[in-house]
């Protein structure tokens, strides 16, 4: 009967379920173990089927992103992507990915995000790195932040207990956070909640932290491992409470991280050992796609004013002979832009997937370093000055 892709239906639940797991190789899940309520959206979801049997998947969420300046912009969250390893190399994830692009614009989506579990599909598709996500570890025997700060205000909490409140407080934080994006309940829920474990957590009326230990007595030498899954601080004061409490847990040797720190969190400078901080990695975070240009640029906020003729290639990597296949023009005045198709020489050619980094302040400059952009230095410092934001693009939340 051939390769067909659809839409999703309540019938294709458990495939849908069965095939992502094994795809991803998921094989330790109690098959009676279901996903949390509402997590699954199958008005949102493809299937690809060979025959009667479905072969590929992919969905999307209906979330906020947030702009620099703390604006949002509705986004199509891009999750459950895969294709069994019978059916690679067929179209049938460029047929899937086609077909999220019209799901969104159904939807009124004008850019789509993914977060990925290999760092080499998706450029092609015209998603770029939009945010990147450090991974870290804190040996807590050799780091106070002050030897006489108390965790101010700061309350240790079940965090099954207080979803409610920790996601006001989620929502306070994520509009402050350029490329952080809205956690509807089940999503805040499963990034949130083990549920086969306790979540301890502690809780400060402007932040929040989750973690989990795995013990370690070491001979009666506890080193425990702590991982914080969450750190949401929404003031610094905040921020430095959590940190403090967190860093005096008993029994604890190394802290470990996968997304909680920021590139640019001012941690180091709390600590009176800043070397006890250590970036282990440094990964992919948001890649994030720009379908509608004028919607997306002219939702944010600009620091600075200025003119900037963009043109833009579909092809990956940009040469001194870059032809872009559409131009178009952005006038920042008072901190807004306007945005309109131009026949003018650009200033600055970039590939299509860059327009996501762009759009969140990633610098063109650097970007032109690796061949995703071209532009004299005046240009490209132009555009650093006009696209610039404050705080690095940067996103805790997987999906």
């Amino acid at each position: 009967m051939g390769l067909n892709i659809r839409r999703a239906t309540a019938e294709d639940y458990d495939d849908i379920v069965a095939v992502d797991f094994r795809n991803f190789g998921v094989v330790d899940k109690p098959s009676d173990d279901p996903l949390p309520e509402g997590l699954l959206d199958l008005d949102r979801f493809l299937v690809a089927t060979d025959g009667d049997d479905i072969v590929a998947t992919a969905g999307s969420y209906t979330v906020e992103v947030t702009l620099p300046g703390g604006t949002t912009l509705p986004m199509s969250g891009v999750t459950w992507v895969s294709v069994s390893a019978s059916h690679r190399r067929r179209g049938v994830l460029r047929g899937l990915m086609n077909n999220l692009d019209e799901l969104a614009a159904d939807f009124g989506e004008p850019c789509l995000g993914l977060t990925a579990s290999e760092g080499a599909i998706y450029e092609r598709f015209g998603y770029g790195i939009a945010s990147w996500r450090r991974v870290i570890e804190i040996d807590r025997r050799r780091v106070d932040i002050a030897p006489d700060l108390e965790p101010d205000h700061v309350r240790l909490i079940e965090a099954s207990e207080h979803l409610e409140e920790l996601q006001a407080i989620y929502d306070r934080y994520r509009l402050t956070q350029p490329g952080e994006i809205s956690r509807p309940e089940p999503l805040f829920r499963e990034a949130v909640i083990d549920n086969k474990k306790t979540n301890p957590a502690a809780i400060h009326p402007d932040g929040y932290a989750i973690w989990s230990i795995d013990t370690n007595w070491h001979n009666g030498h506890p080193a425990h491992a702590l991982h914080l899954k969450d750190l949401i601080a929404a003031t610094p004061q905040a921020h430095m409470a959590l940190w403090n409490l967190v860093l005096s847990i008993d029994l604890v040797g190394p802290v470990r991280s996968y997304g909680a720190v920021a590139p640019d969190d001012p941690l180091p400078y709390l600590l009176d050992d800043p070397r006890a901080l250590r970036t282990v990695e440094m990964n992919d975070g948001l890649w994030l796609k720009v379908s509608d240009i004028a919607r997306c640029f002219e939702a944010r906020h600009y620091r600075s004013d200025g003119r900037l003729v963009v043109g833009i290639t579909d092809s990956l990597r940009i040469g001194p002979d870059a032809t872009p296949s559409e131009t178009v023009s952005i006038t920042v005045d008072g901190g807004r832009a306007t945005v309109a198709t131009t026949d003018e020489a650009p200033d600055v050619v970039a590939t299509r997937a860059t327009l996501g980094p762009l759009l969140l302040g990633i610098p063109a400059s650097t970007l032109a370093v690796g061949n995703r952009a071209i532009g004299s230095e005046q240009a490209l410092t132009t555009a650093d000055l006009v696209m610039a934001t404050p705080r690095r693009p940067h996103l805790r939340t997987g999906f």
